[in-house]
């Protein structure tokens, strides 16, 4: 049975970022950052061998010379369309920061102090409630894991991708997902109309033909291994991508994350009812601008607070500033209020080891029992 002791609300002291000092944190090995940037430069490199073996070698040489030329233009403007999409969704997600806590909020859980509903970091879900980080030894806002690869906590993290050299976080995870429906589609184009052509490469290597009929136009053994390399490419990216579509398309529109999946002790307190309104937490307000790999235009959240299932989104709320949905949605009483019950305030005396974190002696008492070390 899972332990319910939390760090709540008059059990955390004043977190004082002026003193925190930051842990030594493991770094990765060279071996694992090595291996995920090849991982990064064979996607790049799939990426333009795709478009170049399509381009260059299907529409500018194989086409033609099997007599269908007036398909190279419509099939140059869609596969094109989408191959563009797909490499401008992979650099926004490998570029765009995925989603770093800010210092704002650094800001906010210092002024708020003890006020601030603090729960240890568990594979559960804590609505409401910060979750604090050994690693960077202060509180991140609900929902924000660590990626120990990327060395920092990331807003509404679902995971690092190593093919993209990022997390998928709250900035990225729309182009990581517009990423994969893009390049799935281009591949499934690439497929689709090169599949007679590639039948014949099939036919040929299987030793059934002697000659592939289009090799009589001038198209030489180098070329066609070149095609049948990237319909053979082309299948594998496509199918992988499709399997990854599988499992994040619902995820996404379930308004959930790789890493709160595996969550048991409540029902999803963020999904919002519907497809589409779980959608909009990640693309934003419906609009054009869900199918360009643009920062959508209107978004619901700013990656520090989430509406719960129960709430209701309007415009009042949509202007409400910052700090002050922070303060609803973490339950924190309003500035009067915790100025009466004492919260932010310093206590003089002797500071302990587990100063450098913010915490006082009763709660550093209550961390040794969750495992913690002084």
């Amino acid at each position: 049975m899972k332990s319910s002791i939390i760090v709540d609300r008059g059990e955390l002291a004043l977190y004082n970022m002026d003193s925190a000092k930051e842990p030594e944190e493991e770094a990765p090995s060279k071996a694992l950052l090595w291996a995920t940037n090849a991982m990064m430069v064979s996607a790049l490199l799939t990426f333009f061998y795709e478009g170049l073996a399509y381009n260059l070698v299907f529409l500018g040489r194989v086409l033609p010379a099997a007599g269908k030329g007036a398909y190279v233009v419509p099939l140059f403007v869609v596969f094109n369309l989408l191959w563009g999409l797909s490499l401008w969704s992979y650099l926004q997600a490998h570029s765009r920061d995925p989603g770093v806590v800010s210092t704002h909020w650094d800001d906010f859980a210092r002024e708020v102090g003890q006020a601030l509903p603090i729960a240890p970091a568990r594979p559960e879900w804590s609505p409401g409630k910060a979750t604090f980080c050994k690693r960077c030894c202060k509180p991140r806002p609900d929902r924000a894991h660590h990626c120990r690869i990327c060395g920092i906590c990331v807003l509404r993290m679902d995971h690092h991708c190593p093919w993209i050299n990022n997390c998928v976080g709250f900035n990225t995870q729309k182009f990581f997902l517009l990423l994969a429906i893009y390049a799935d589609l281009a591949c499934l184009v690439a497929l689709a109309s090169a599949a007679p052509e590639l039948f014949f490469c099939l036919v040929a290597a299987m030793g059934t033909e002697p000659f592939i009929p289009w090799q009589e136009k001038g198209i030489t053994a180098m070329e066609v291994a070149a095609f049948a390399v990237f319909g053979i490419v082309a299948l594998i990216v496509g199918t992988f991508l499709a399997h990854m579509l599988s499992i994040h398309i619902p995820l996404a529109t379930s308004n959930c994350t790789s890493i709160e999946d595996f969550y048991d002790n409540m029902d999803n307190p963020f999904d919002r009812g519907s497809a589409q309104s779980n959608l909009a937490e990640v693309f934003g307000e419906w609009g054009p601008d869900w199918f360009i790999p643009i920062k959508p235009l209107h978004p619901r959240s700013d990656g520090v607070s989430f509406a719960r299932s129960h709430e209701i989104l309007g415009d009042r709320q949509e202007r409400t500033e910052a700090e002050s949905l922070w303060r609803l949605r973490y339950n924190i009483p309003d500035p009067s209020s915790s100025r009466e019950l004492g919260y932010g305030k310093e206590t003089p005396g002797h500071t302990p080891r587990f100063a450098m974190c913010g915490f006082s002696s009763r709660t550093a008492s209550l961390l040794r029992q969750l495992g913690w070390q002084s």
